[in-house]
């Protein structure tokens, strides 16, 4: 019965990505990111779930993929999606279509988390962008816009997004994860990472979301990387 709770929490994750996907459709993104951010807390508590009670499953790894396809796929599709919308001019009504990219990002999302179930390199890190971390950018474009003006986007750079999202998803570039171990080398840069997450999040609200996987990136990118690198090298 125990081994039942898991999958619950998983299947809760993907109940929660519907009203989040009729929120976004009607350009409610806050209750579009109060459904995503349940949805977040679900796949985190499925995973925990299942290591603490010794309930790891074939089952429950292809239930969790398919449940993040619709909350950390679908959804930021559809966010992007209306976004976009909001910059086509209505005196040409033809560039409609370039909001259609946007549901690319679905696609891309499924592809990488079917890489995901198969490649077991991807325990302590992870090899592309995690579509979480993905839906957690593309939730922070609407914010990030209010804050600060339609100025500060334009519609090629959000017609351009998909793709580059799409690569990054499906890319071999190495991201540290937010798992603590005992001999953990990355512990500063992890503390690093929450400390200025928690700060700018705190200034700037949901704003700043896009702004953190951007920090995660970046610091992924500038220090694990290398480190890793020099670690194998001594290995070896």
């Amino acid at each position: 019965m125990k081994c039942h709770l898991p999958n619950l929490l998983t299947l809760l994750n993907l109940l929660c990505a519907l009203p989040a996907i009729e929120s976004a459709l009607a350009y409610n993104f806050y209750e579009t990111a109060f459904w995503l951010g349940l949805s977040l807390v679900f796949d985190f508590l499925d995973g925990f779930a299942a290591r603490a009670l010794g309930c790891t499953s074939p089952l429950g790894a292809q239930l969790d993929s398919l449940a993040d396809v619709v909350s950390f796929g679908v959804v930021p599709s559809l966010v992007l999606y209306k976004v976009l919308q909001t910059y086509i001019p209505p005196e040409i009504p033809e560039l409609n279509l370039l909001s259609y990219l946007a549901f690319g990002i679905a696609g891309g999302a499924a592809f990488r988390l079917g890489r995901f179930n198969l490649d077991a390199s991807q325990t302590s890190d992870f090899k592309g962008l995690p579509t979480p971390s993905m839906a957690i950018f593309v939730l922070g474009i609407p914010f990030f816009i209010e804050k600060n003006g339609r100025e500060v986007l334009n519609l090629q750079l959000l017609a351009l997004l998909p793709i580059v999202l799409i690569w990054t998803m499906n890319s071999n570039i190495r991201l540290f994860a937010l798992k603590f171990k005992k001999m953990d080398h990355y512990l500063w840069l992890k503390a690093i990472f929450l400390l200025l997450s928690a700060l700018s999040l705190f200034f700037w609200k949901l704003a700043a979301l896009s702004f953190v996987i951007l920090l995660y990136v970046f610091l992924s990118l500038v220090f694990y990387r290398p480190i890793k690198i020099k670690e194998n090298e001594i290995s070896s």
